[in-house]
């Protein structure tokens, strides 16, 4: 499988400058390894890759990203995917985790993975259901194209004070018009949609939106105009969804 060894070799992009050591963390895919198995997954590892149905190979890796707070830990959760579905073209999610240890931190950015991305890879490319799913699977429409979305779980977190406004402000007006922009401006084959959204203070403090792992400029101007409605408290909201050709070009 020529995928596999791209996978295997492949530099991590947008990858903070250190990585944490081996032995200092539990390996971050034996945690992946174990969690698929445990949800009845069919699960091979070669090296740092696991195979599972569908052809699928998935790499995970974690890195220490800077802290500002002193005594909290942050850590990245990185999950790569490569599939014939999506042409062996690698999909990439990162989820950031937070913790008074390095480990509450890996283990807070891996729960993330697995609500989010981590379902939406299994039911898009390795055929995989959840009971009951854990995406929503939507079909959108182009002049030239069409696609099924595969949708995860906004993931959140809220501290005391917080009220849900962002991910509300989010349902109703962010996801619509990211559906709008895309089916205005991509053609065919599979690609990723990636969103991170925080407020602070009754403030939106941060909008970061990947398009196939790489900024979507249109995406952040655009919800830098929404009617955001924040609460005093901190919130984030995380988004993750995979489309693929729903009629593939032969």
């Amino acid at each position: 499988m020529d995928w596999l060894k791209r996978l295997t070799s492949r530099p991590v992009k947008n990858k903070p400058e250190h990585t944490e050591p081996p032995g200092q963390v539990a390996d971050p895919t034996e945690m992946l390894a174990h969690a698929l198995r445990s949800h009845g997954i069919e699960v091979t590892r070669v090296g740092d890759v696991l195979l599972l149905p569908g052809d699928l190979g998935l790499k995970a890796s974690v890195h220490d990203v800077p802290s500002a707070n002193p005594g909290t830990y942050m850590v990245g959760y990185e999950l790569i995917a490569l599939s014939p579905l999506t042409a062996n073209k690698p999909v990439f999610s990162s989820m950031f985790g937070h913790g008074d240890s390095r480990e509450k931190a890996i283990t807070n950015s891996f729960v993330k993975t697995m609500i989010g991305p981590l379902h939406v890879m299994l039911e898009a490319l390795a055929n995989h259901v959840c009971d009951p799913p854990r995406t929503t699977l939507e079909t959108w429409v182009a002049a030239t194209a069409s696609w099924n979305v595969f949708e995860g779980q906004v993931v959140t977190e809220e501290s005391e004070g917080w009220t849900h406004s962002l991910t509300s402000t989010y349902r109703e007006h962010g996801w619509p018009a990211l559906r709008r922009m895309f089916e205005a401006t991509q053609g065919r084959g599979h690609h990723s949609i990636s969103v991170t959204l925080a407020s602070f203070n009754s403030e939106v403090s941060g909008i970061d939106i990947l398009l196939d792992d790489e900024p979507w400029v249109e995406a952040v101007e655009h919800f830098q105009t929404l009617p955001w409605q924040t609460g005093a408290g901190y919130e984030s909201a995380r988004h993750f969804a995979i489309a693929l050709d729903k009629d593939p070009a032969p």
